[in-house]
């Protein structure tokens, strides 16, 4: 384990590859040890409600993302059906095949089983890695496309290894079908061969070929675009701006520190170890340019957190060689350690579902976490069951439920039949999609409009309830109105102009 450098020379040795499965197995187990116990605690995302309605309509793209995570959505509720656990150890999976990858990474750098279980275990135990399959969402898929790609093009350019260079660029072309923000990953890398090196591989022929896997892997999303008449152009201003506005700079530094706490050190360490291999300087630019990348562009401040799984598993190595030549290495572990006990102190309850929500509510916390959306769907849907049984007979053969955002239309078709609702409309992203071929209704039952907003296409609207979770939490629904509404025009003349829509 007291290695000379972080940096594998060519002859050296790797240790086992049984070691570095065992160190991130190891990972694993502790990862699925706190993941399992709160899975479902508070219930479906929104967004989850929406993917989950994507895996019933199989596309090859949708106006907001690709089709990989409505693939693994259906093959997941063909096999188990609607089952929010289910859905979610799909991401649990994902966040523990990037943590073997990362202890693989270590065995790589020459790092032996310490420093391959420090890394994976850094890479499980942060409050980013805490939240890993928290929710079913795209984000969990492309984590794994990331490292894969690291772990690809660290053997490609370290051992060097070039027969890979077919299988890097399959991943990068599932990670295109996954996420659109890999292509911040690829453009990073591909800009580093040229400005640092090593430029000699962009000779090899296998280069090429592996960037016309990953094109060919991108048409079928691309085709979907063309015959939908580009959406995602429309869908993307809109989402960039949404972003832009709830995450300022400050607050991006300030949720990237949080997210990985002590292990940002171990992370800067490995960025550091990493530009010391001239063979690998362009991967260790990855991770701080793509941050920079997101930071410039106020997107998400997890979009990059994945490139920090190589700075990691660099990292480790570089700490386990210090630990036994250091003789002050108590003091600085005790340090990292603490601070890393702190932040997950301090961020847990907000990544990590620990809390019951009745603890939630009291400590006030919901609002800075990411499972506000998560309360208050099955709510909704009764209080909109009790509208539409209150509505005349006649409107209700003549009528539909319209909901004016996916959250919405995801929980009424999830829970809306066993209350006796109809199949729910709406006009928001994909849901445009999704409807009968003949709509002639001219009556509504309209969720989450604003009765203002409905003038121009409804000749009479009454407010018949507010939305109102028992917990009173501030999240997008609560306070919004249910009204009906008298159509001008049926529905379907109205549909395309008045009611569909690719923004976010």
């Amino acid at each position: 384990l007291d290695l000379p450098s972080a940096r594998c020379a060519p002859g050296r040795a790797r240790p086992p590859l049984l070691h570095a499965l065992g160190a991130g197995m190891l990972a694993v187990i502790v990862k699925l040890a706190l993941a399992l116990p709160f899975l479902a605690r508070y219930g479906w995302d929104r967004d989850e409600l929406y993917f989950l309605q994507a895996s019933r309509h199989l596309s090859l793209g949708y106006v907001d993302f690709p089709f990989v995570t409505a693939l693994v959505g259906r093959v997941t509720i063909d096999l188990a059906g609607p089952s929010l656990v289910a859905l979610r150890l799909t991401g649990v999976a994902a966040g523990m095949a990037a943590a073997v990858l990362v202890a693989l990474c270590a065995r790589e750098l020459a790092g032996g089983v310490a420093a391959q279980l420090l890394a994976a275990l850094a890479f499980v135990l942060t409050p980013y890695g805490l939240g890993i399959g928290a929710i079913f969402h795209p984000t969990m898929f492309d984590l794994l496309v990331w490292v894969a790609f690291c772990y690809l093009a660290l053997r490609i350019l370290l051992r060097p290894e070039p027969r890979l260079w077919p299988l890097l660029g399959l991943v990068a072309g599932v990670g295109l079908e996954t996420k659109g923000t890999v292509v911040a990953l690829l453009g990073v890398f591909a800009l580093g061969l040229l400005v640092v090196g090593p430029r000699q591989v962009l000779r090899e022929r296998r280069v090429w070929t592996a960037a016309a896997i990953a094109c060919a892997c991108a048409l079928p999303y691309a085709g979907w675009e063309v015959a939908h008449g580009w959406p995602s152009l429309t869908f993307l201003p809109t989402k960039d701006a949404a972003t832009a506005a709830s995450t300022s700079h400050a607050s991006y530094l300030v949720q990237q520190a949080a997210f990985l706490g002590g292990a940002l050190v171990l992370a800067a360490l490995g960025v550091a170890e990493l530009w010391r291999e001239p063979r690998l300087r362009s991967l260790a630019l990855l991770a701080p340019t793509t941050s920079l990348l997101f930071f410039i562009e106020q997107g998400r401040s997890y979009y990059s957190l994945p490139a920090t799984a190589l700075p990691l598993a660099a990292g480790a190595v570089a700490a386990v060689r210090w630990w036994h030549r250091s003789r002050r290495r108590a003091w600085v572990v005790g340090g990292l350690v603490a601070v890393d006990l702190a932040a997950l102190i301090v961020a847990a309850p907000l990544v990590w579902p620990v809390l019951p929500t009745a603890a939630m509510v009291k400590l006030g916390i919901w609002q800075p976490s990411f499972y506000k959306d998560e309360i208050g769907w099955q709510a909704l849907v009764a209080q909109t069951a009790r509208a539409w049984r209150a509505m005349p007979r006649a409107e209700r053969r003549d009528g539909a439920v319209l909901a004016e955002n996916y959250g919405e239309a995801g929980a009424l078709a999830l829970y809306g039949p066993a209350l006796g609702l109809p199949a729910p409309l709406s006009g928001h992203l994909s849901f445009q999609y999704w409807h009968p071929q003949h709509m002639p209704q001219r009556h509504l039952l309209v969720v989450g409009y604003s009765a203002n907003s409905l003038s121009g296409i409804c000749r009479d609207v009454r407010v018949v309830a507010r939305i109102d979770n028992r917990w009173r939490i501030a999240n997008e629904e609560q306070g919004r109105t249910i009204v009906t509404c008298a159509l001008r025009r049926p529905l379907g003349q109205l549909w395309s102009t008045r009611i569909a829509s690719d923004r976010l």
